[in-house]
């Protein structure tokens, strides 16, 4: 009866020390985990390219000037003058799809005394062409494009590049790579060498004009310049081996 009353007793004691010696083994080898997690290194790899617009967009706007009372010979007159513009488009080899004709308004001009003495009609026309050169002389020197009489109230010009998704894709693994340059210079001056890649995040794309310094944290896409300069950053988390 006494040995079964000591075994008794002892009982709770081992299941102490076994309980110690468990939690001692799990905080160890937590302690180690989150030793050996910060033994990485994070940096950004920045890449950037620069390229050639080869789509062209124009925006014009044609207007006419016509007295109240003839408002409708406004819009003969107009129809007309696009008309004209995109027969000459035409026969410089761009197609009917790459124009656009969007929706004519007329906006009314008054006399010293408010009354409506005049309207100015107006129609713009977009045009979108892989025709840069082409597109751009028209559009510096649109004289022979336009009928007498008419005027060009508006004009821009926009380009863009039909190959900029490649381009991104390659500009990422060209900045992932830079990145993990940059953590063998930090990690070979340490006496450590670059492990495996852990975590990687991609900035936005900035699009620019050439030697531009302008930067948005929503990204950017200059389409004001032919040539243009695309940046991107990654940033990359490496463990140290």
């Amino acid at each position: 009866m006494t040995n079964q009353n000591g075994n008794a007793r002892l009982l709770p004691a081992v299941i102490l020390a076994l309980g110690a010696i468990l939690a001692a083994t799990i905080f160890g080898a937590f302690f180690h985990s989150s030793r050996a997690s910060r033994d990485t290194v994070q940096v950004v790899g920045a890449a950037s390219e620069r390229f050639t617009s080869d789509i062209i967009k124009w925006q014009l706007m044609l207007a006419r000037t016509v007295d109240a009372s003839v408002l409708p010979s406004g819009y003969a007159q107009l129809r007309n003058d696009v008309e004209r513009v995109r027969t000459q488009l035409r026969n410089a080899g761009i197609p009917d799809s790459a124009v656009s004709v969007q929706p004519v308004s007329a906006n009314p001009i008054y006399n010293q005394t408010g009354i409506i003495n005049s309207y100015q009609v107006v129609q713009g026309i977009v045009v979108v062409s892989t025709d840069v050169d082409g597109i751009e002389r028209w559009a510096m020197d649109p004289g022979t494009l336009l009928g007498d009489g008419v005027v060009m109230q508006g004009s821009q010009l926009e380009y863009f590049y039909s190959g900029l998704d490649t381009l991104k894709h390659n500009l990422l693994a060209s900045a992932t790579r830079d990145a993990l340059r940059r953590a063998g210079e930090i990690a070979g001056s340490a006496g450590r060498e670059v492990g495996s890649i852990v975590s990687a995040r991609a900035g936005v794309f900035q699009i620019n004009e050439p030697y531009s310094n302008e930067v948005s944290a929503y990204g950017m896409y200059n389409t004001g310049t032919r040539e243009k300069q695309i940046t991107v950053t990654v940033h990359s988390t490496f463990v140290l081996d």
